[in-house]
């Protein structure tokens, strides 16, 4: 399981509350909503679709992207009218053996 950080900085509740993250569940669950969205999500989408708050996926995706699992693939307008980037699954490899 990944680590959640908290910056040294932080105050106590914030390293109490990065213990607590369940990483490797929530970056499943988020990787599992993009991958059942053909059009791509945006943070915001992610959040909505997974029921999470958008500050709970929003740091999913660069680790998800860092292994080769998501990629960005474009921009869109979210709900407030700014342009945000778009996540996409990659495709899956099959094994043949």
């Amino acid at each position: 399981m990944t680590q959640v950080l908290a910056r040294l900085t932080d105050p106590t509740t914030s390293h109490e509350a990065a213990k607590s993250v369940p990483v490797s569940a929530l970056e499943a669950t988020c990787l599992a909503a993009i991958r059942n969205a053909p059009m791509g999500l945006t943070s915001e989408e992610l959040a909505h679709v997974t029921g999470h708050s958008l500050v709970t996926v929003s740091p999913r995706l660069r680790p998800l992207a860092n292994d080769g699992l998501v990629y960005a693939g474009g921009k869109r307008k979210n709900r407030s009218g700014r342009l945000a980037i778009v996540w996409f699954a990659r495709p899956t490899q099959s094994r043949l053996f």
